[in-house]
């Protein structure tokens, strides 16, 4: 995977951005929701005058009502038309978060990079399977070439064979036997004793040699045979396909770009290269995917021509701020989604939160430890000891392998906690307005489906205001450290936006954060002294 530090991604950026100061208001969230689905611009309208956010804030795409999209489909209907949308006027300097409502995509689907080289992968074997099928006809049919110069074989004759019905051999038993039957097909060039067929064949073969083995195949090949219709201009167009080649690179893929890398793989090698090749970098690049969340990926918004495969680093994080003196940072958006089941789930999100501020979050924090890696654990023990030290809230704190049992957790108002994979445990009376999440792979990824199990839909249905979810295996890693972000919640200085991407450490990623960007349950109430905070975590 190509590096991506931070270093060279701010020096690649056409304009500097100073990183924001953190103090949300509603005039600076932009509400986007979804023009085809009528329950999904009642929301936002309703989320719109609760907050008093402008209304020339609220934003309509025309997108699919689903929980995935296509990369493309995400790049014309979703991502583009904000762009110029903020773009337009002085919006661009002055919004700091966007919120996705109910109605609008969950998951950019993968498939740009990696499909391109599968895709790529698959079409060549074909290919090459019906070159070989062609083959076997060369000196036996002879079709009239429709060009005079050295050209594709699917622009030298207009007869196309259908792919094969039944299975392709494998390439490592597919080219060897193309080889040895050039072979013999040289050979029977020698027999044909009509001039105008045998010269037909011997271009049928030059167009099988080039197509299958491109401008290089063909050189080695007319080195071995002398064939009259090898052109003179042979060596300077294979340095030419050469030189390209090598000066083209894939520092950041995209479909766009795979598309011309592998033109001039062909060019050079033929539809053996293009396979082999295709083959290397997909399975170069599998470990790092390109799907993600929708709001992780509109994250990156002003970024142009960014790394879609695997995560960045998130500029706004609190250290990576630290790392570059607070100074300068890429231009990122805060964003979230006020989603659920239903409609309804997505819209109680809204009431709960707002009635929970007017007079502050009040209930237990429930830790549940004893996961799957020992070591994060510490990290969830750090948690409970620094709030019994420095908060009056009362902090529970299972270490037990086993979670907690159904129905054991009452006034539950902020919750951490792991490991049941896709199958929530009732074991909380939530009070309105409380945060959490569950660590766990893949629990926002059925986000819409309210006969799911997993832990997203679950509590959100149960009375959740605010959680953390996946979309896809995310990797321990992209959590925020709760020993970072509840603190910092509990100050009632930051808004649930704020607190989330000071303390996420990937973006362009996997997860989504459910819940009102501009909430803050602490903030008639706070519990948590700032000045406690590790230096550096409140801005």
């Amino acid at each position: 995977m190509p590096t991506r530090t931070l270093t060279l991604l701010v020096a690649a950026l056409t304009a500097a951005w100073t990183a924001p100061a953190f103090a949300l208001n509603p005039d600076e969230v932009i509400v986007v929701a979804n023009s085809a689905s009528a329950e999904s611009v009642e929301l936002a309208n309703f989320y719109v005058a609760q907050r008093g956010i402008p209304k020339g804030n609220l934003f309509l795409v025309k997108t699919t009502a689903g929980y995935e999209i296509s990369r493309a489909a995400y790049e014309s209907q979703i991502r583009q038309p904000l762009l110029e949308f903020l773009s337009a006027g002085d919006r661009r300097g002055k919004t700091k978060a966007v919120c996705l409502v109910w109605g609008v995509p969950v998951r950019v689907a993968g498939g740009g990079v990696l499909g391109a080289f599968r895709g790529a992968s698959g079409k060549a074997h074909n290919r090459l399977a019906m070159n070989y099928k062609f083959l076997g006809s060369v000196g036996l049919s002879f079709p009239a070439p429709r060009t005079e110069g050295l050209a594709p074989l699917g622009k030298l004759f207009d007869e196309n064979f259908p792919p094969p019905t039944t299975p392709l051999l494998e390439i490592p038993k597919l080219l060897p036997e193309m080889e040895k039957l050039l072979e013999s097909k040289v050979r029977q060039l020698a027999e044909i004793r009509g001039e105008s067929d045998r010269r037909i064949a011997e271009r049928q073969l030059v167009a099988l040699v080039m197509d299958s083995f491109g401008l290089k195949g063909l050189s080695l090949f007319a080195a071995r045979h002398k064939l009259p219709d090898i052109p003179a201009d042979l060596p300077a167009r294979l340095a030419d396909a050469e030189k390209k080649l090598k000066n083209f690179t894939l520092k950041d893929p995209s479909a766009e770009s795979v598309r011309d890398f592998l033109t001039l793989v062909d060019d050079f090698g033929g539809g053996a290269a293009v396979h082999a090749q295709a083959q290397r970098e997909y399975a170069r690049l599998e470990k790092f995917p390109d799907d993600a969340s929708v709001d992780s990926e509109l994250a990156m918004l002003w970024w142009g021509q960014y790394q879609l495969l695997g995560w960045l680093s998130n500029p706004l994080h609190w250290q990576v701020v630290a790392k570059i003196h607070g100074k300068k940072a890429p231009p990122v958006l805060m964003t979230c989604r006020i989603d659920g089941p239903t409609r309804d789930d997505a819209k109680r999100i809204v009431t709960d939160s707002l009635a929970a501020e007017k007079q502050g979050l009040r209930g237990r924090l429930y830790i549940d430890a004893g996961g799957m890696v020992p070591a994060y654990d510490k990290n969830l023990r750090a948690l409970a000891s620094d709030i019994e030290a420095n908060s009056k809230i009362p902090v529970v704190l299972d270490e037990k392998s086993a979670l907690f049992a159904p129905d054991s957790c009452p006034d539950a108002a902020l919750y951490v906690g792991w490991y049941s994979l896709q199958k929530y445990i009732p074991a909380f009376r939530w009070v309105p307005g409380a945060v959490g999440w569950h660590i766990a792979s893949f629990d926002a990824m059925h986000l819409r489906d309210p006969d799911s199990t997993e832990w997203c839909t679950k509590m959100i249905q149960n009375g959740v205001a605010a959680t953390v979810g996946a979309v896809n295996e995310p990797y321990l890693a992209s959590f925020p450290k709760p020993q970072e972000f509840f603190p910092l919640l509990m100050t009632g200085k930051y808004t649930l936006a704020e607190c989330y991407w000071r303390t996420v450490p990937m973006v362009s990623w996997r997860l989504t954060l459910i819940g009102d960007p501009l909430y803050n349950p602490f903030r008639a109430a706070p519990q948590y002294d700032a000045g406690k905070l590790p230096a550096g975590l409140a801005p």
